[in-house]
């Protein structure tokens, strides 16, 4: 026991001498075990600051992360062009080998879709493992939270099918029920916000009529709406553009991306003066696919994770630029 201690000691800082080696540039790495099983993948700006802090005894660690330092025996490293990169090819590895120390993009069967279904004129809000073909939206990340997206969008149109009350108010209410569906599809295209509106103005009613309490519980809801919106938000920017061209900075180059539906088709790496000497079509055609990828119905739930990726890193770094194209099909 004694000597598998000192050769744990002796990885250790086996490691650490070998992460401060490491450049500070992008990319990946892999943590193993004993047994060579990779049971942890991340990300890193900068391999070498990322990689060597593992190896450094620090309180900061969280009881997680001390776990896993204790377990990892070896490590290897994938270089990117960038961050984004990084990102990118940390979640194929983690849907690749599912570490068990990773939780995010590693349980995306639990992923769920919204159905908005009119049966006999009577709305109903499903939550579906499987999509149907049409009126079904997402995968979403957040099964739990899609439970209580469901009762507050129920609340908001009264959509309760085993309700009596509801069954009658549906046959006598001046609100058709195409209004509500219209209203709900806008909602999940990302083109409208009335049922944001709808709760926005019970929480007035609420609060003019004293009722405190309620009023809070809807600004609880209607804060909840606004965030899952603007979540929603890339997975219908991935809908309404079919092809794209994002490029950002890659040293002392520029590196662009060929984006269709949201998912990144191919990539180049280019000198500055390239870049600027041709137009962002030009750009594309030159790193186009002979055959154009399929177009997306409903994305699947391990394609889902890519889009807030790259979403989600246009929208926090402002040097990178998005581009709408316009590609005639042959």
């Amino acid at each position: 026991k004694c000597g598998d201690e000192v050769w744990v000691a002796e990885k250790f800082q086996t490691n650490l001498e070998i992460g401060h080696q490491l450049p500070l540039t992008p990319g990946v790495y892999l943590m193993k075990d004993a047994t060579d099983t990779i049971i942890y993948v991340g990300k890193a700006k900068k391999l070498k600051n990322r990689v060597s802090s593992y190896f450094i005894n620090s309180n900061q660690h969280s009881r997680k992360t001390m776990r896993l330092v204790k377990q990892i025996i070896d490590f290897d490293v994938l270089h990117t062009d960038t961050e984004l990169d990084a990102l990118l090819l940390e979640c194929q590895l983690i849907q690749q080998y599912r570490p068990r120390y990773n939780r995010q993009m590693n349980a995306y069967e639990q992923y769920s879709y919204v159905s908005v279904a009119v049966n006999e004129r009577q709305l109903e809000i499903k939550l579906l493992n499987i999509p149907t073909k049409e009126n079904c939206f997402g995968p979403y990340s957040i099964r739990r939270k899609l439970n209580r997206l469901k009762i507050i969008l129920d609340s908001i149109y009264d959509l309760v099918p085993t309700n009596y009350w509801h069954q009658t108010f549906q046959k006598e209410s001046a609100i058709p029920t195409e209004l509500f569906q219209q209203e709900l599809f806008d909602f999940f295209h990302n083109q409208g916000r009335e049922p944001i509106k709808r709760i926005a103005q019970q929480m007035q009613e609420a609060a003019e009529k004293q009722a405190f309490e309620k009023a809070a519980k809807l600004k609880e809801d209607w804060l909840f709406l606004t965030r899952f919106a603007n979540q929603n938000q890339r997975i219908s920017q991935a809908n309404q553009r079919d092809w794209q061209l994002m490029w950002l900075p890659c040293q002392k180059k520029i590196k662009y991306y060929l984006i269709y539906q949201g998912l990144v088709v191919a990539t180049r790496v280019v000198t500055k003066q390239t870049f600027q000497k041709y137009s962002s079509l030009e750009l594309a055609k030159k790193i186009m696919p002979k055959k154009p990828p399929k177009t997306i119905e409903h994305y699947s739930k391990q394609q889902v994770d890519f889009l807030n990726i790259l979403y989600g890193y246009i929208s926090r770094h402002p040097e990178c630029h998005l581009e709408n194209l316009t590609i005639e099909k042959a």
